[in-house]
């Protein structure tokens, strides 16, 4: 016992030593690439904040050169971290930083003590969940499982049955790094570092250009406290990379048109670029940066030329940085938004029943998509959101709906405020339109936190609206609260991170099929393929080689019954596809949540009596080699 604990201990240092030294990484690198540019920071904050962000592209995009090139060897990656890290050191030690005196506003400082001792705890808890092994599904299904391939097969190559491993990856290219060091944790770690980034730049943009806000920490904490924000955080997911590169897109832009230095202008499209090889939704960033230059420009009285050039450098940022995931999907699969718009470019490996399904799919998420519904939509998402649900998968909570109509009453807008309104309501325009997630959402979180702020700023020399306004902001906190509390609980960190519970346990009590996976990795032939069904496509699992379909899991097993009139001729194309094994899950193959027909059924267990041999069973999950 006494091995195992230190043993974890251990292992948990090196993650967090790790991941320090990846932070410092990237700060220098961006440290290093601002060394000869003419932008003036307000404060070395704001410098680590935009630093970090390049040094994240910078890393982020040798991956993916060793990646195109299938350099993604031992040997590359460490070669490739010794250049990187000589780089950050004489960014470190080169660049001199050229700082502002900012405008500080006065801060209220017994809310914020108790704001900011709630974060500390917040952050605690987070890290302890970071330190676990991962459990995400979307992790599970690509975030992780993708770079784990990639490093498997030294390069990209074309993942049959995995269609999001065409779409933009560039913070999966961090977790290849992650993955190659250590493994899931420190993936997860890298995630939760990018958290503390969007943290500290909702606090450098609080202090040094919104002077109306006096309660930066109590907006921080409204923003981490969010259940899907911090649920979010300590998985190897992407939202908080796509949060950060947003919130340093839009602090450029108002650097830029406050201070008119086109460093600023060039970051912007920098960051809106990196936001859209991240994720398809930010697409609509580079947009609204056009249409945000087009009215600073009318709104400075800028001549038509000059805002000619201003589009055209932004617009080339933009393209330069935010396309290489689009080449590469096209190259792939033929279709640079793969798999979406599949009747305009079609697309490798996707089908248009797949693409008809998964539009369908897209548009059952929430509740309903009537004018009504509409209308409803933030009662719904504030109080009717359900996680790992259709309606929105994931909690936001009451804050936003109970504090935001107190803009009203305030007659003047500054100018900072105007922008991210506008930045707000057109990102949740578009988002009602497309995939209504809450997860999707998270770019705007930290702006309306922002606004919670501000609002509560100025009310503060309005003693009863004030109250009200702390009595609802506590309220909405409360109920936060208790829902991360249940998200810690349900994981129970503890145990495994101090090396109580072994990894296996963990995995084995939060992921009921891990069982049969580990059973798999462990005792099949090494040039095994397994064949997955309605095993929810957590291929990050399995260490073999395998197939599963990440959407509508039934697809590719049913389209072969559907072709095959005899159980010799499914045992045929299952052996064409070099399959030597099948694991499902019971329940939705023959069971009564099955979609199978009951031809399709009929035919399955024909073939499974006469060609299939059971290896190892844990109810409902069965693993078959193929005879």
């Amino acid at each position: 016992m006494f091995n195992a604990i230190l043993h974890a201990i251990l292992q948990q240092g090196l993650t967090i030593l790790l991941l320090a030294g990846l932070s410092f990484i990237a700060i220098g690198l961006g440290r290093f690439f601002f060394r000869k540019s003419h932008i003036t920071f307000v404060s070395f904050g704001e410098q680590v904040f935009f630093s970090t962000g390049i040094g994240f592209a910078v890393i982020g995009y040798s991956i993916f050169l060793l990646g195109i090139f299938h350099f993604l060897h031992s040997a590359s990656l460490y070669i490739l971290l010794i250049i990187l890290t000589i780089l950050s050191i004489a960014g470190w030690l080169q660049l001199r930083t050229r700082l502002m005196t900012p405008g500080i506003p006065s801060l209220q400082p017994g809310w914020e003590k108790v704001a900011f001792l709630l974060l500390i705890v917040c952050l605690g808890a987070g890290l302890l969940l970071v330190l676990t092994p991962e459990i995400g599904k979307d992790a599970l299904i690509y975030h992780l499982a993708v770079p784990k391939l990639y490093l498997r097969h030294h390069g990209f190559y074309f993942i049959h049955g995995n269609i999001f491993s065409n779409y933009p990856l560039h913070s999966e290219m961090l977790y290849v790094i992650g993955l190659f060091l250590q493994g899931d944790t420190l993936a997860k770690g890298i995630h939760f570092a990018v958290l503390l980034c969007v943290l500290l730049g909702m606090y450098q943009f609080i202090r040094h250009t919104m002077n109306e806000n006096a309660f930066p920490v109590i907006s921080m904490v409204v923003f981490y406290t969010i259940p899907t924000v911090f649920v979010t955080s300590h998985m190897a997911y992407i939202d908080l990379f796509v949060t950060f590169y947003s919130l340093a897109a839009v602090f450029a832009f108002i650097n830029w048109f406050d201070r008119s230095e086109r460093g600023w202008l060039i970051l912007c499209g920098t960051f809106s670029g990196l936001a859209a090889a991240a994720k398809y939704t930010s697409l609509l960033l580079p947009l609204l940066g056009c249409l945000g230059i087009l009215w600073a420009s009318h709104y400075h009285r800028t001549e038509f030329r000059k805002v000619v050039h201003t589009l055209f450098l932004y617009t080339s940022v933009v393209i330069c940085v935010g396309i290489p995931f689009y080449l590469k999907n096209w190259f792939m699969t033929g279709n640079p938004i793969y798999p979406f718009f599949y009747e305009i470019f079609g697309g490798r490996g996707w089908e248009p029943e797949q693409a008809r399904s998964y539009s369908l799919f897209v548009q059952n998420l929430g509740i309903g998509r009537e004018f009504i519904d509409y209308i409803l939509l933030p009662w719904n998402i504030s109080f009717r959101a359900k996680m790992n649900s259709l309606q929105f998968d994931g909690l936001l909570g009451p804050i936003f709906i109970l504090t935001l109509p107190f803009l009203v009453g305030i007659r003047k807008l500054s100018i900072q405020m105007k922008f991210i309104a506008v930045y707000c309501i057109a990102t949740f325009m578009f988002w009602a339109s497309t995939a209504q997630q809450i997860r999707y959402l998270i770019p705007v979180f930290p702006f309306l936190a922002i606004m919670t702020g501000y609002i509560l700023t100025y009310y503060k020399r309005k003693p009863i609206l004030f109250g009200i306004l702390i009595f609802l902001i506590a309220g909405s906190l409360v109920f936060n609260i208790y829902h991360i509390t249940r998200d810690f609980l349900k994981i129970k960190p503890a145990g495994v991170v101090v090396g109580l519970e072994s990894r296996e346990a963990f995995l084995s009590r939060m992921l009921p099929s891990y069982g049969m996976f580990q059973f798999a990795n462990e005792n099949l032939p090494r040039d095994s393929r397994i064949f997955l069904i309605y095993m929810k496509n957590w291929i990050f699992l399995c260490n073999h080689g395998c197939y599963s379909d990440s959407m509508f899991e039934s697809y590719t097993i049913r389209k072969i019954l559907a072709v095959s009139p005899t159980p010799e001729a499914v045992f045929r194309e299952l052996k064409e596809r070099r399959f030597t094994h099948i694991l499902y899950d019971k329940n939705y193959v023959n069971g009564a949540t099955s979609a199978f027909s009951p031809q399709e059924k009929t035919l399955f267990s024909a073939f499974q009596k006469e060609f299939l041999t059971l290896i190892k069973t844990e109810e409902p999950y069965y693993l078959y080699r193929i005879k």
